[in-house]
């Protein structure tokens, strides 16, 4: 995918916090972080989200901050556990026959499948729970890129 392209599967993180309603009506602020194998090569971006549905919090649209919502894409938060600090996120409905089961397309919007951990380090015990509850779901996890999130600088 385009916007964290393989090479960049490296100390990812992202984080996510609430703000007053900008111009557009955003009010989440994402503060996006990923890095290259060398992990001294570092990619940033900030962009914002919203609700968007009050009546379904779970789906978010997001954008660059610039952007109007009229241009931001879908973002939905599918299952989450607070407790275990897990949460599987889609770019959207999948609506293409995938190997295994649905899929999103592969551009900036509509497209996307993550497991968000709280926990840098790596638990391959949540990983694949959120892996077996997308499959459960109808996702084709074939999409997923392992991160490696080891020896990430600060």
């Amino acid at each position: 995918v385009s916007y964290l392209p393989a090479s960049q599967n490296y100390c990812v993180s992202a984080q996510y916090t609430a703000k007053s309603a900008s111009m557009f009506g955003y009010t989440i602020s994402v503060s996006n972080k990923a890095f290259e194998q060398d992990k001294s090569t570092k990619h940033e971006a900030s962009i914002c989200a919203a609700v968007a549905d009050k009546n379904d919090p779970a789906k978010l649209e997001v954008a660059p901050c610039f952007l109007p919502k009229f241009a931001a894409g879908p973002y939905w938060v599918v299952a989450f556990n607070d407790e275990e600090g897990w949460a599987l996120i889609s770019g959207g409905q999948p609506t293409i026959q995938g190997t295994n089961g649905c899929k999103n397309g592969s551009g900036v919007n509509g497209s996307g499948l993550w497991i968000f951990t709280r926990q840098q380090a790596r638990d391959d015990a949540i990983v694949q729970k959120v892996r077996n509850l997308a499959v459960d779901k109808g996702f084709d996890i074939t999409v997923l890129n392992d991160v490696d999130q080891t020896n990430c600088p600060q």
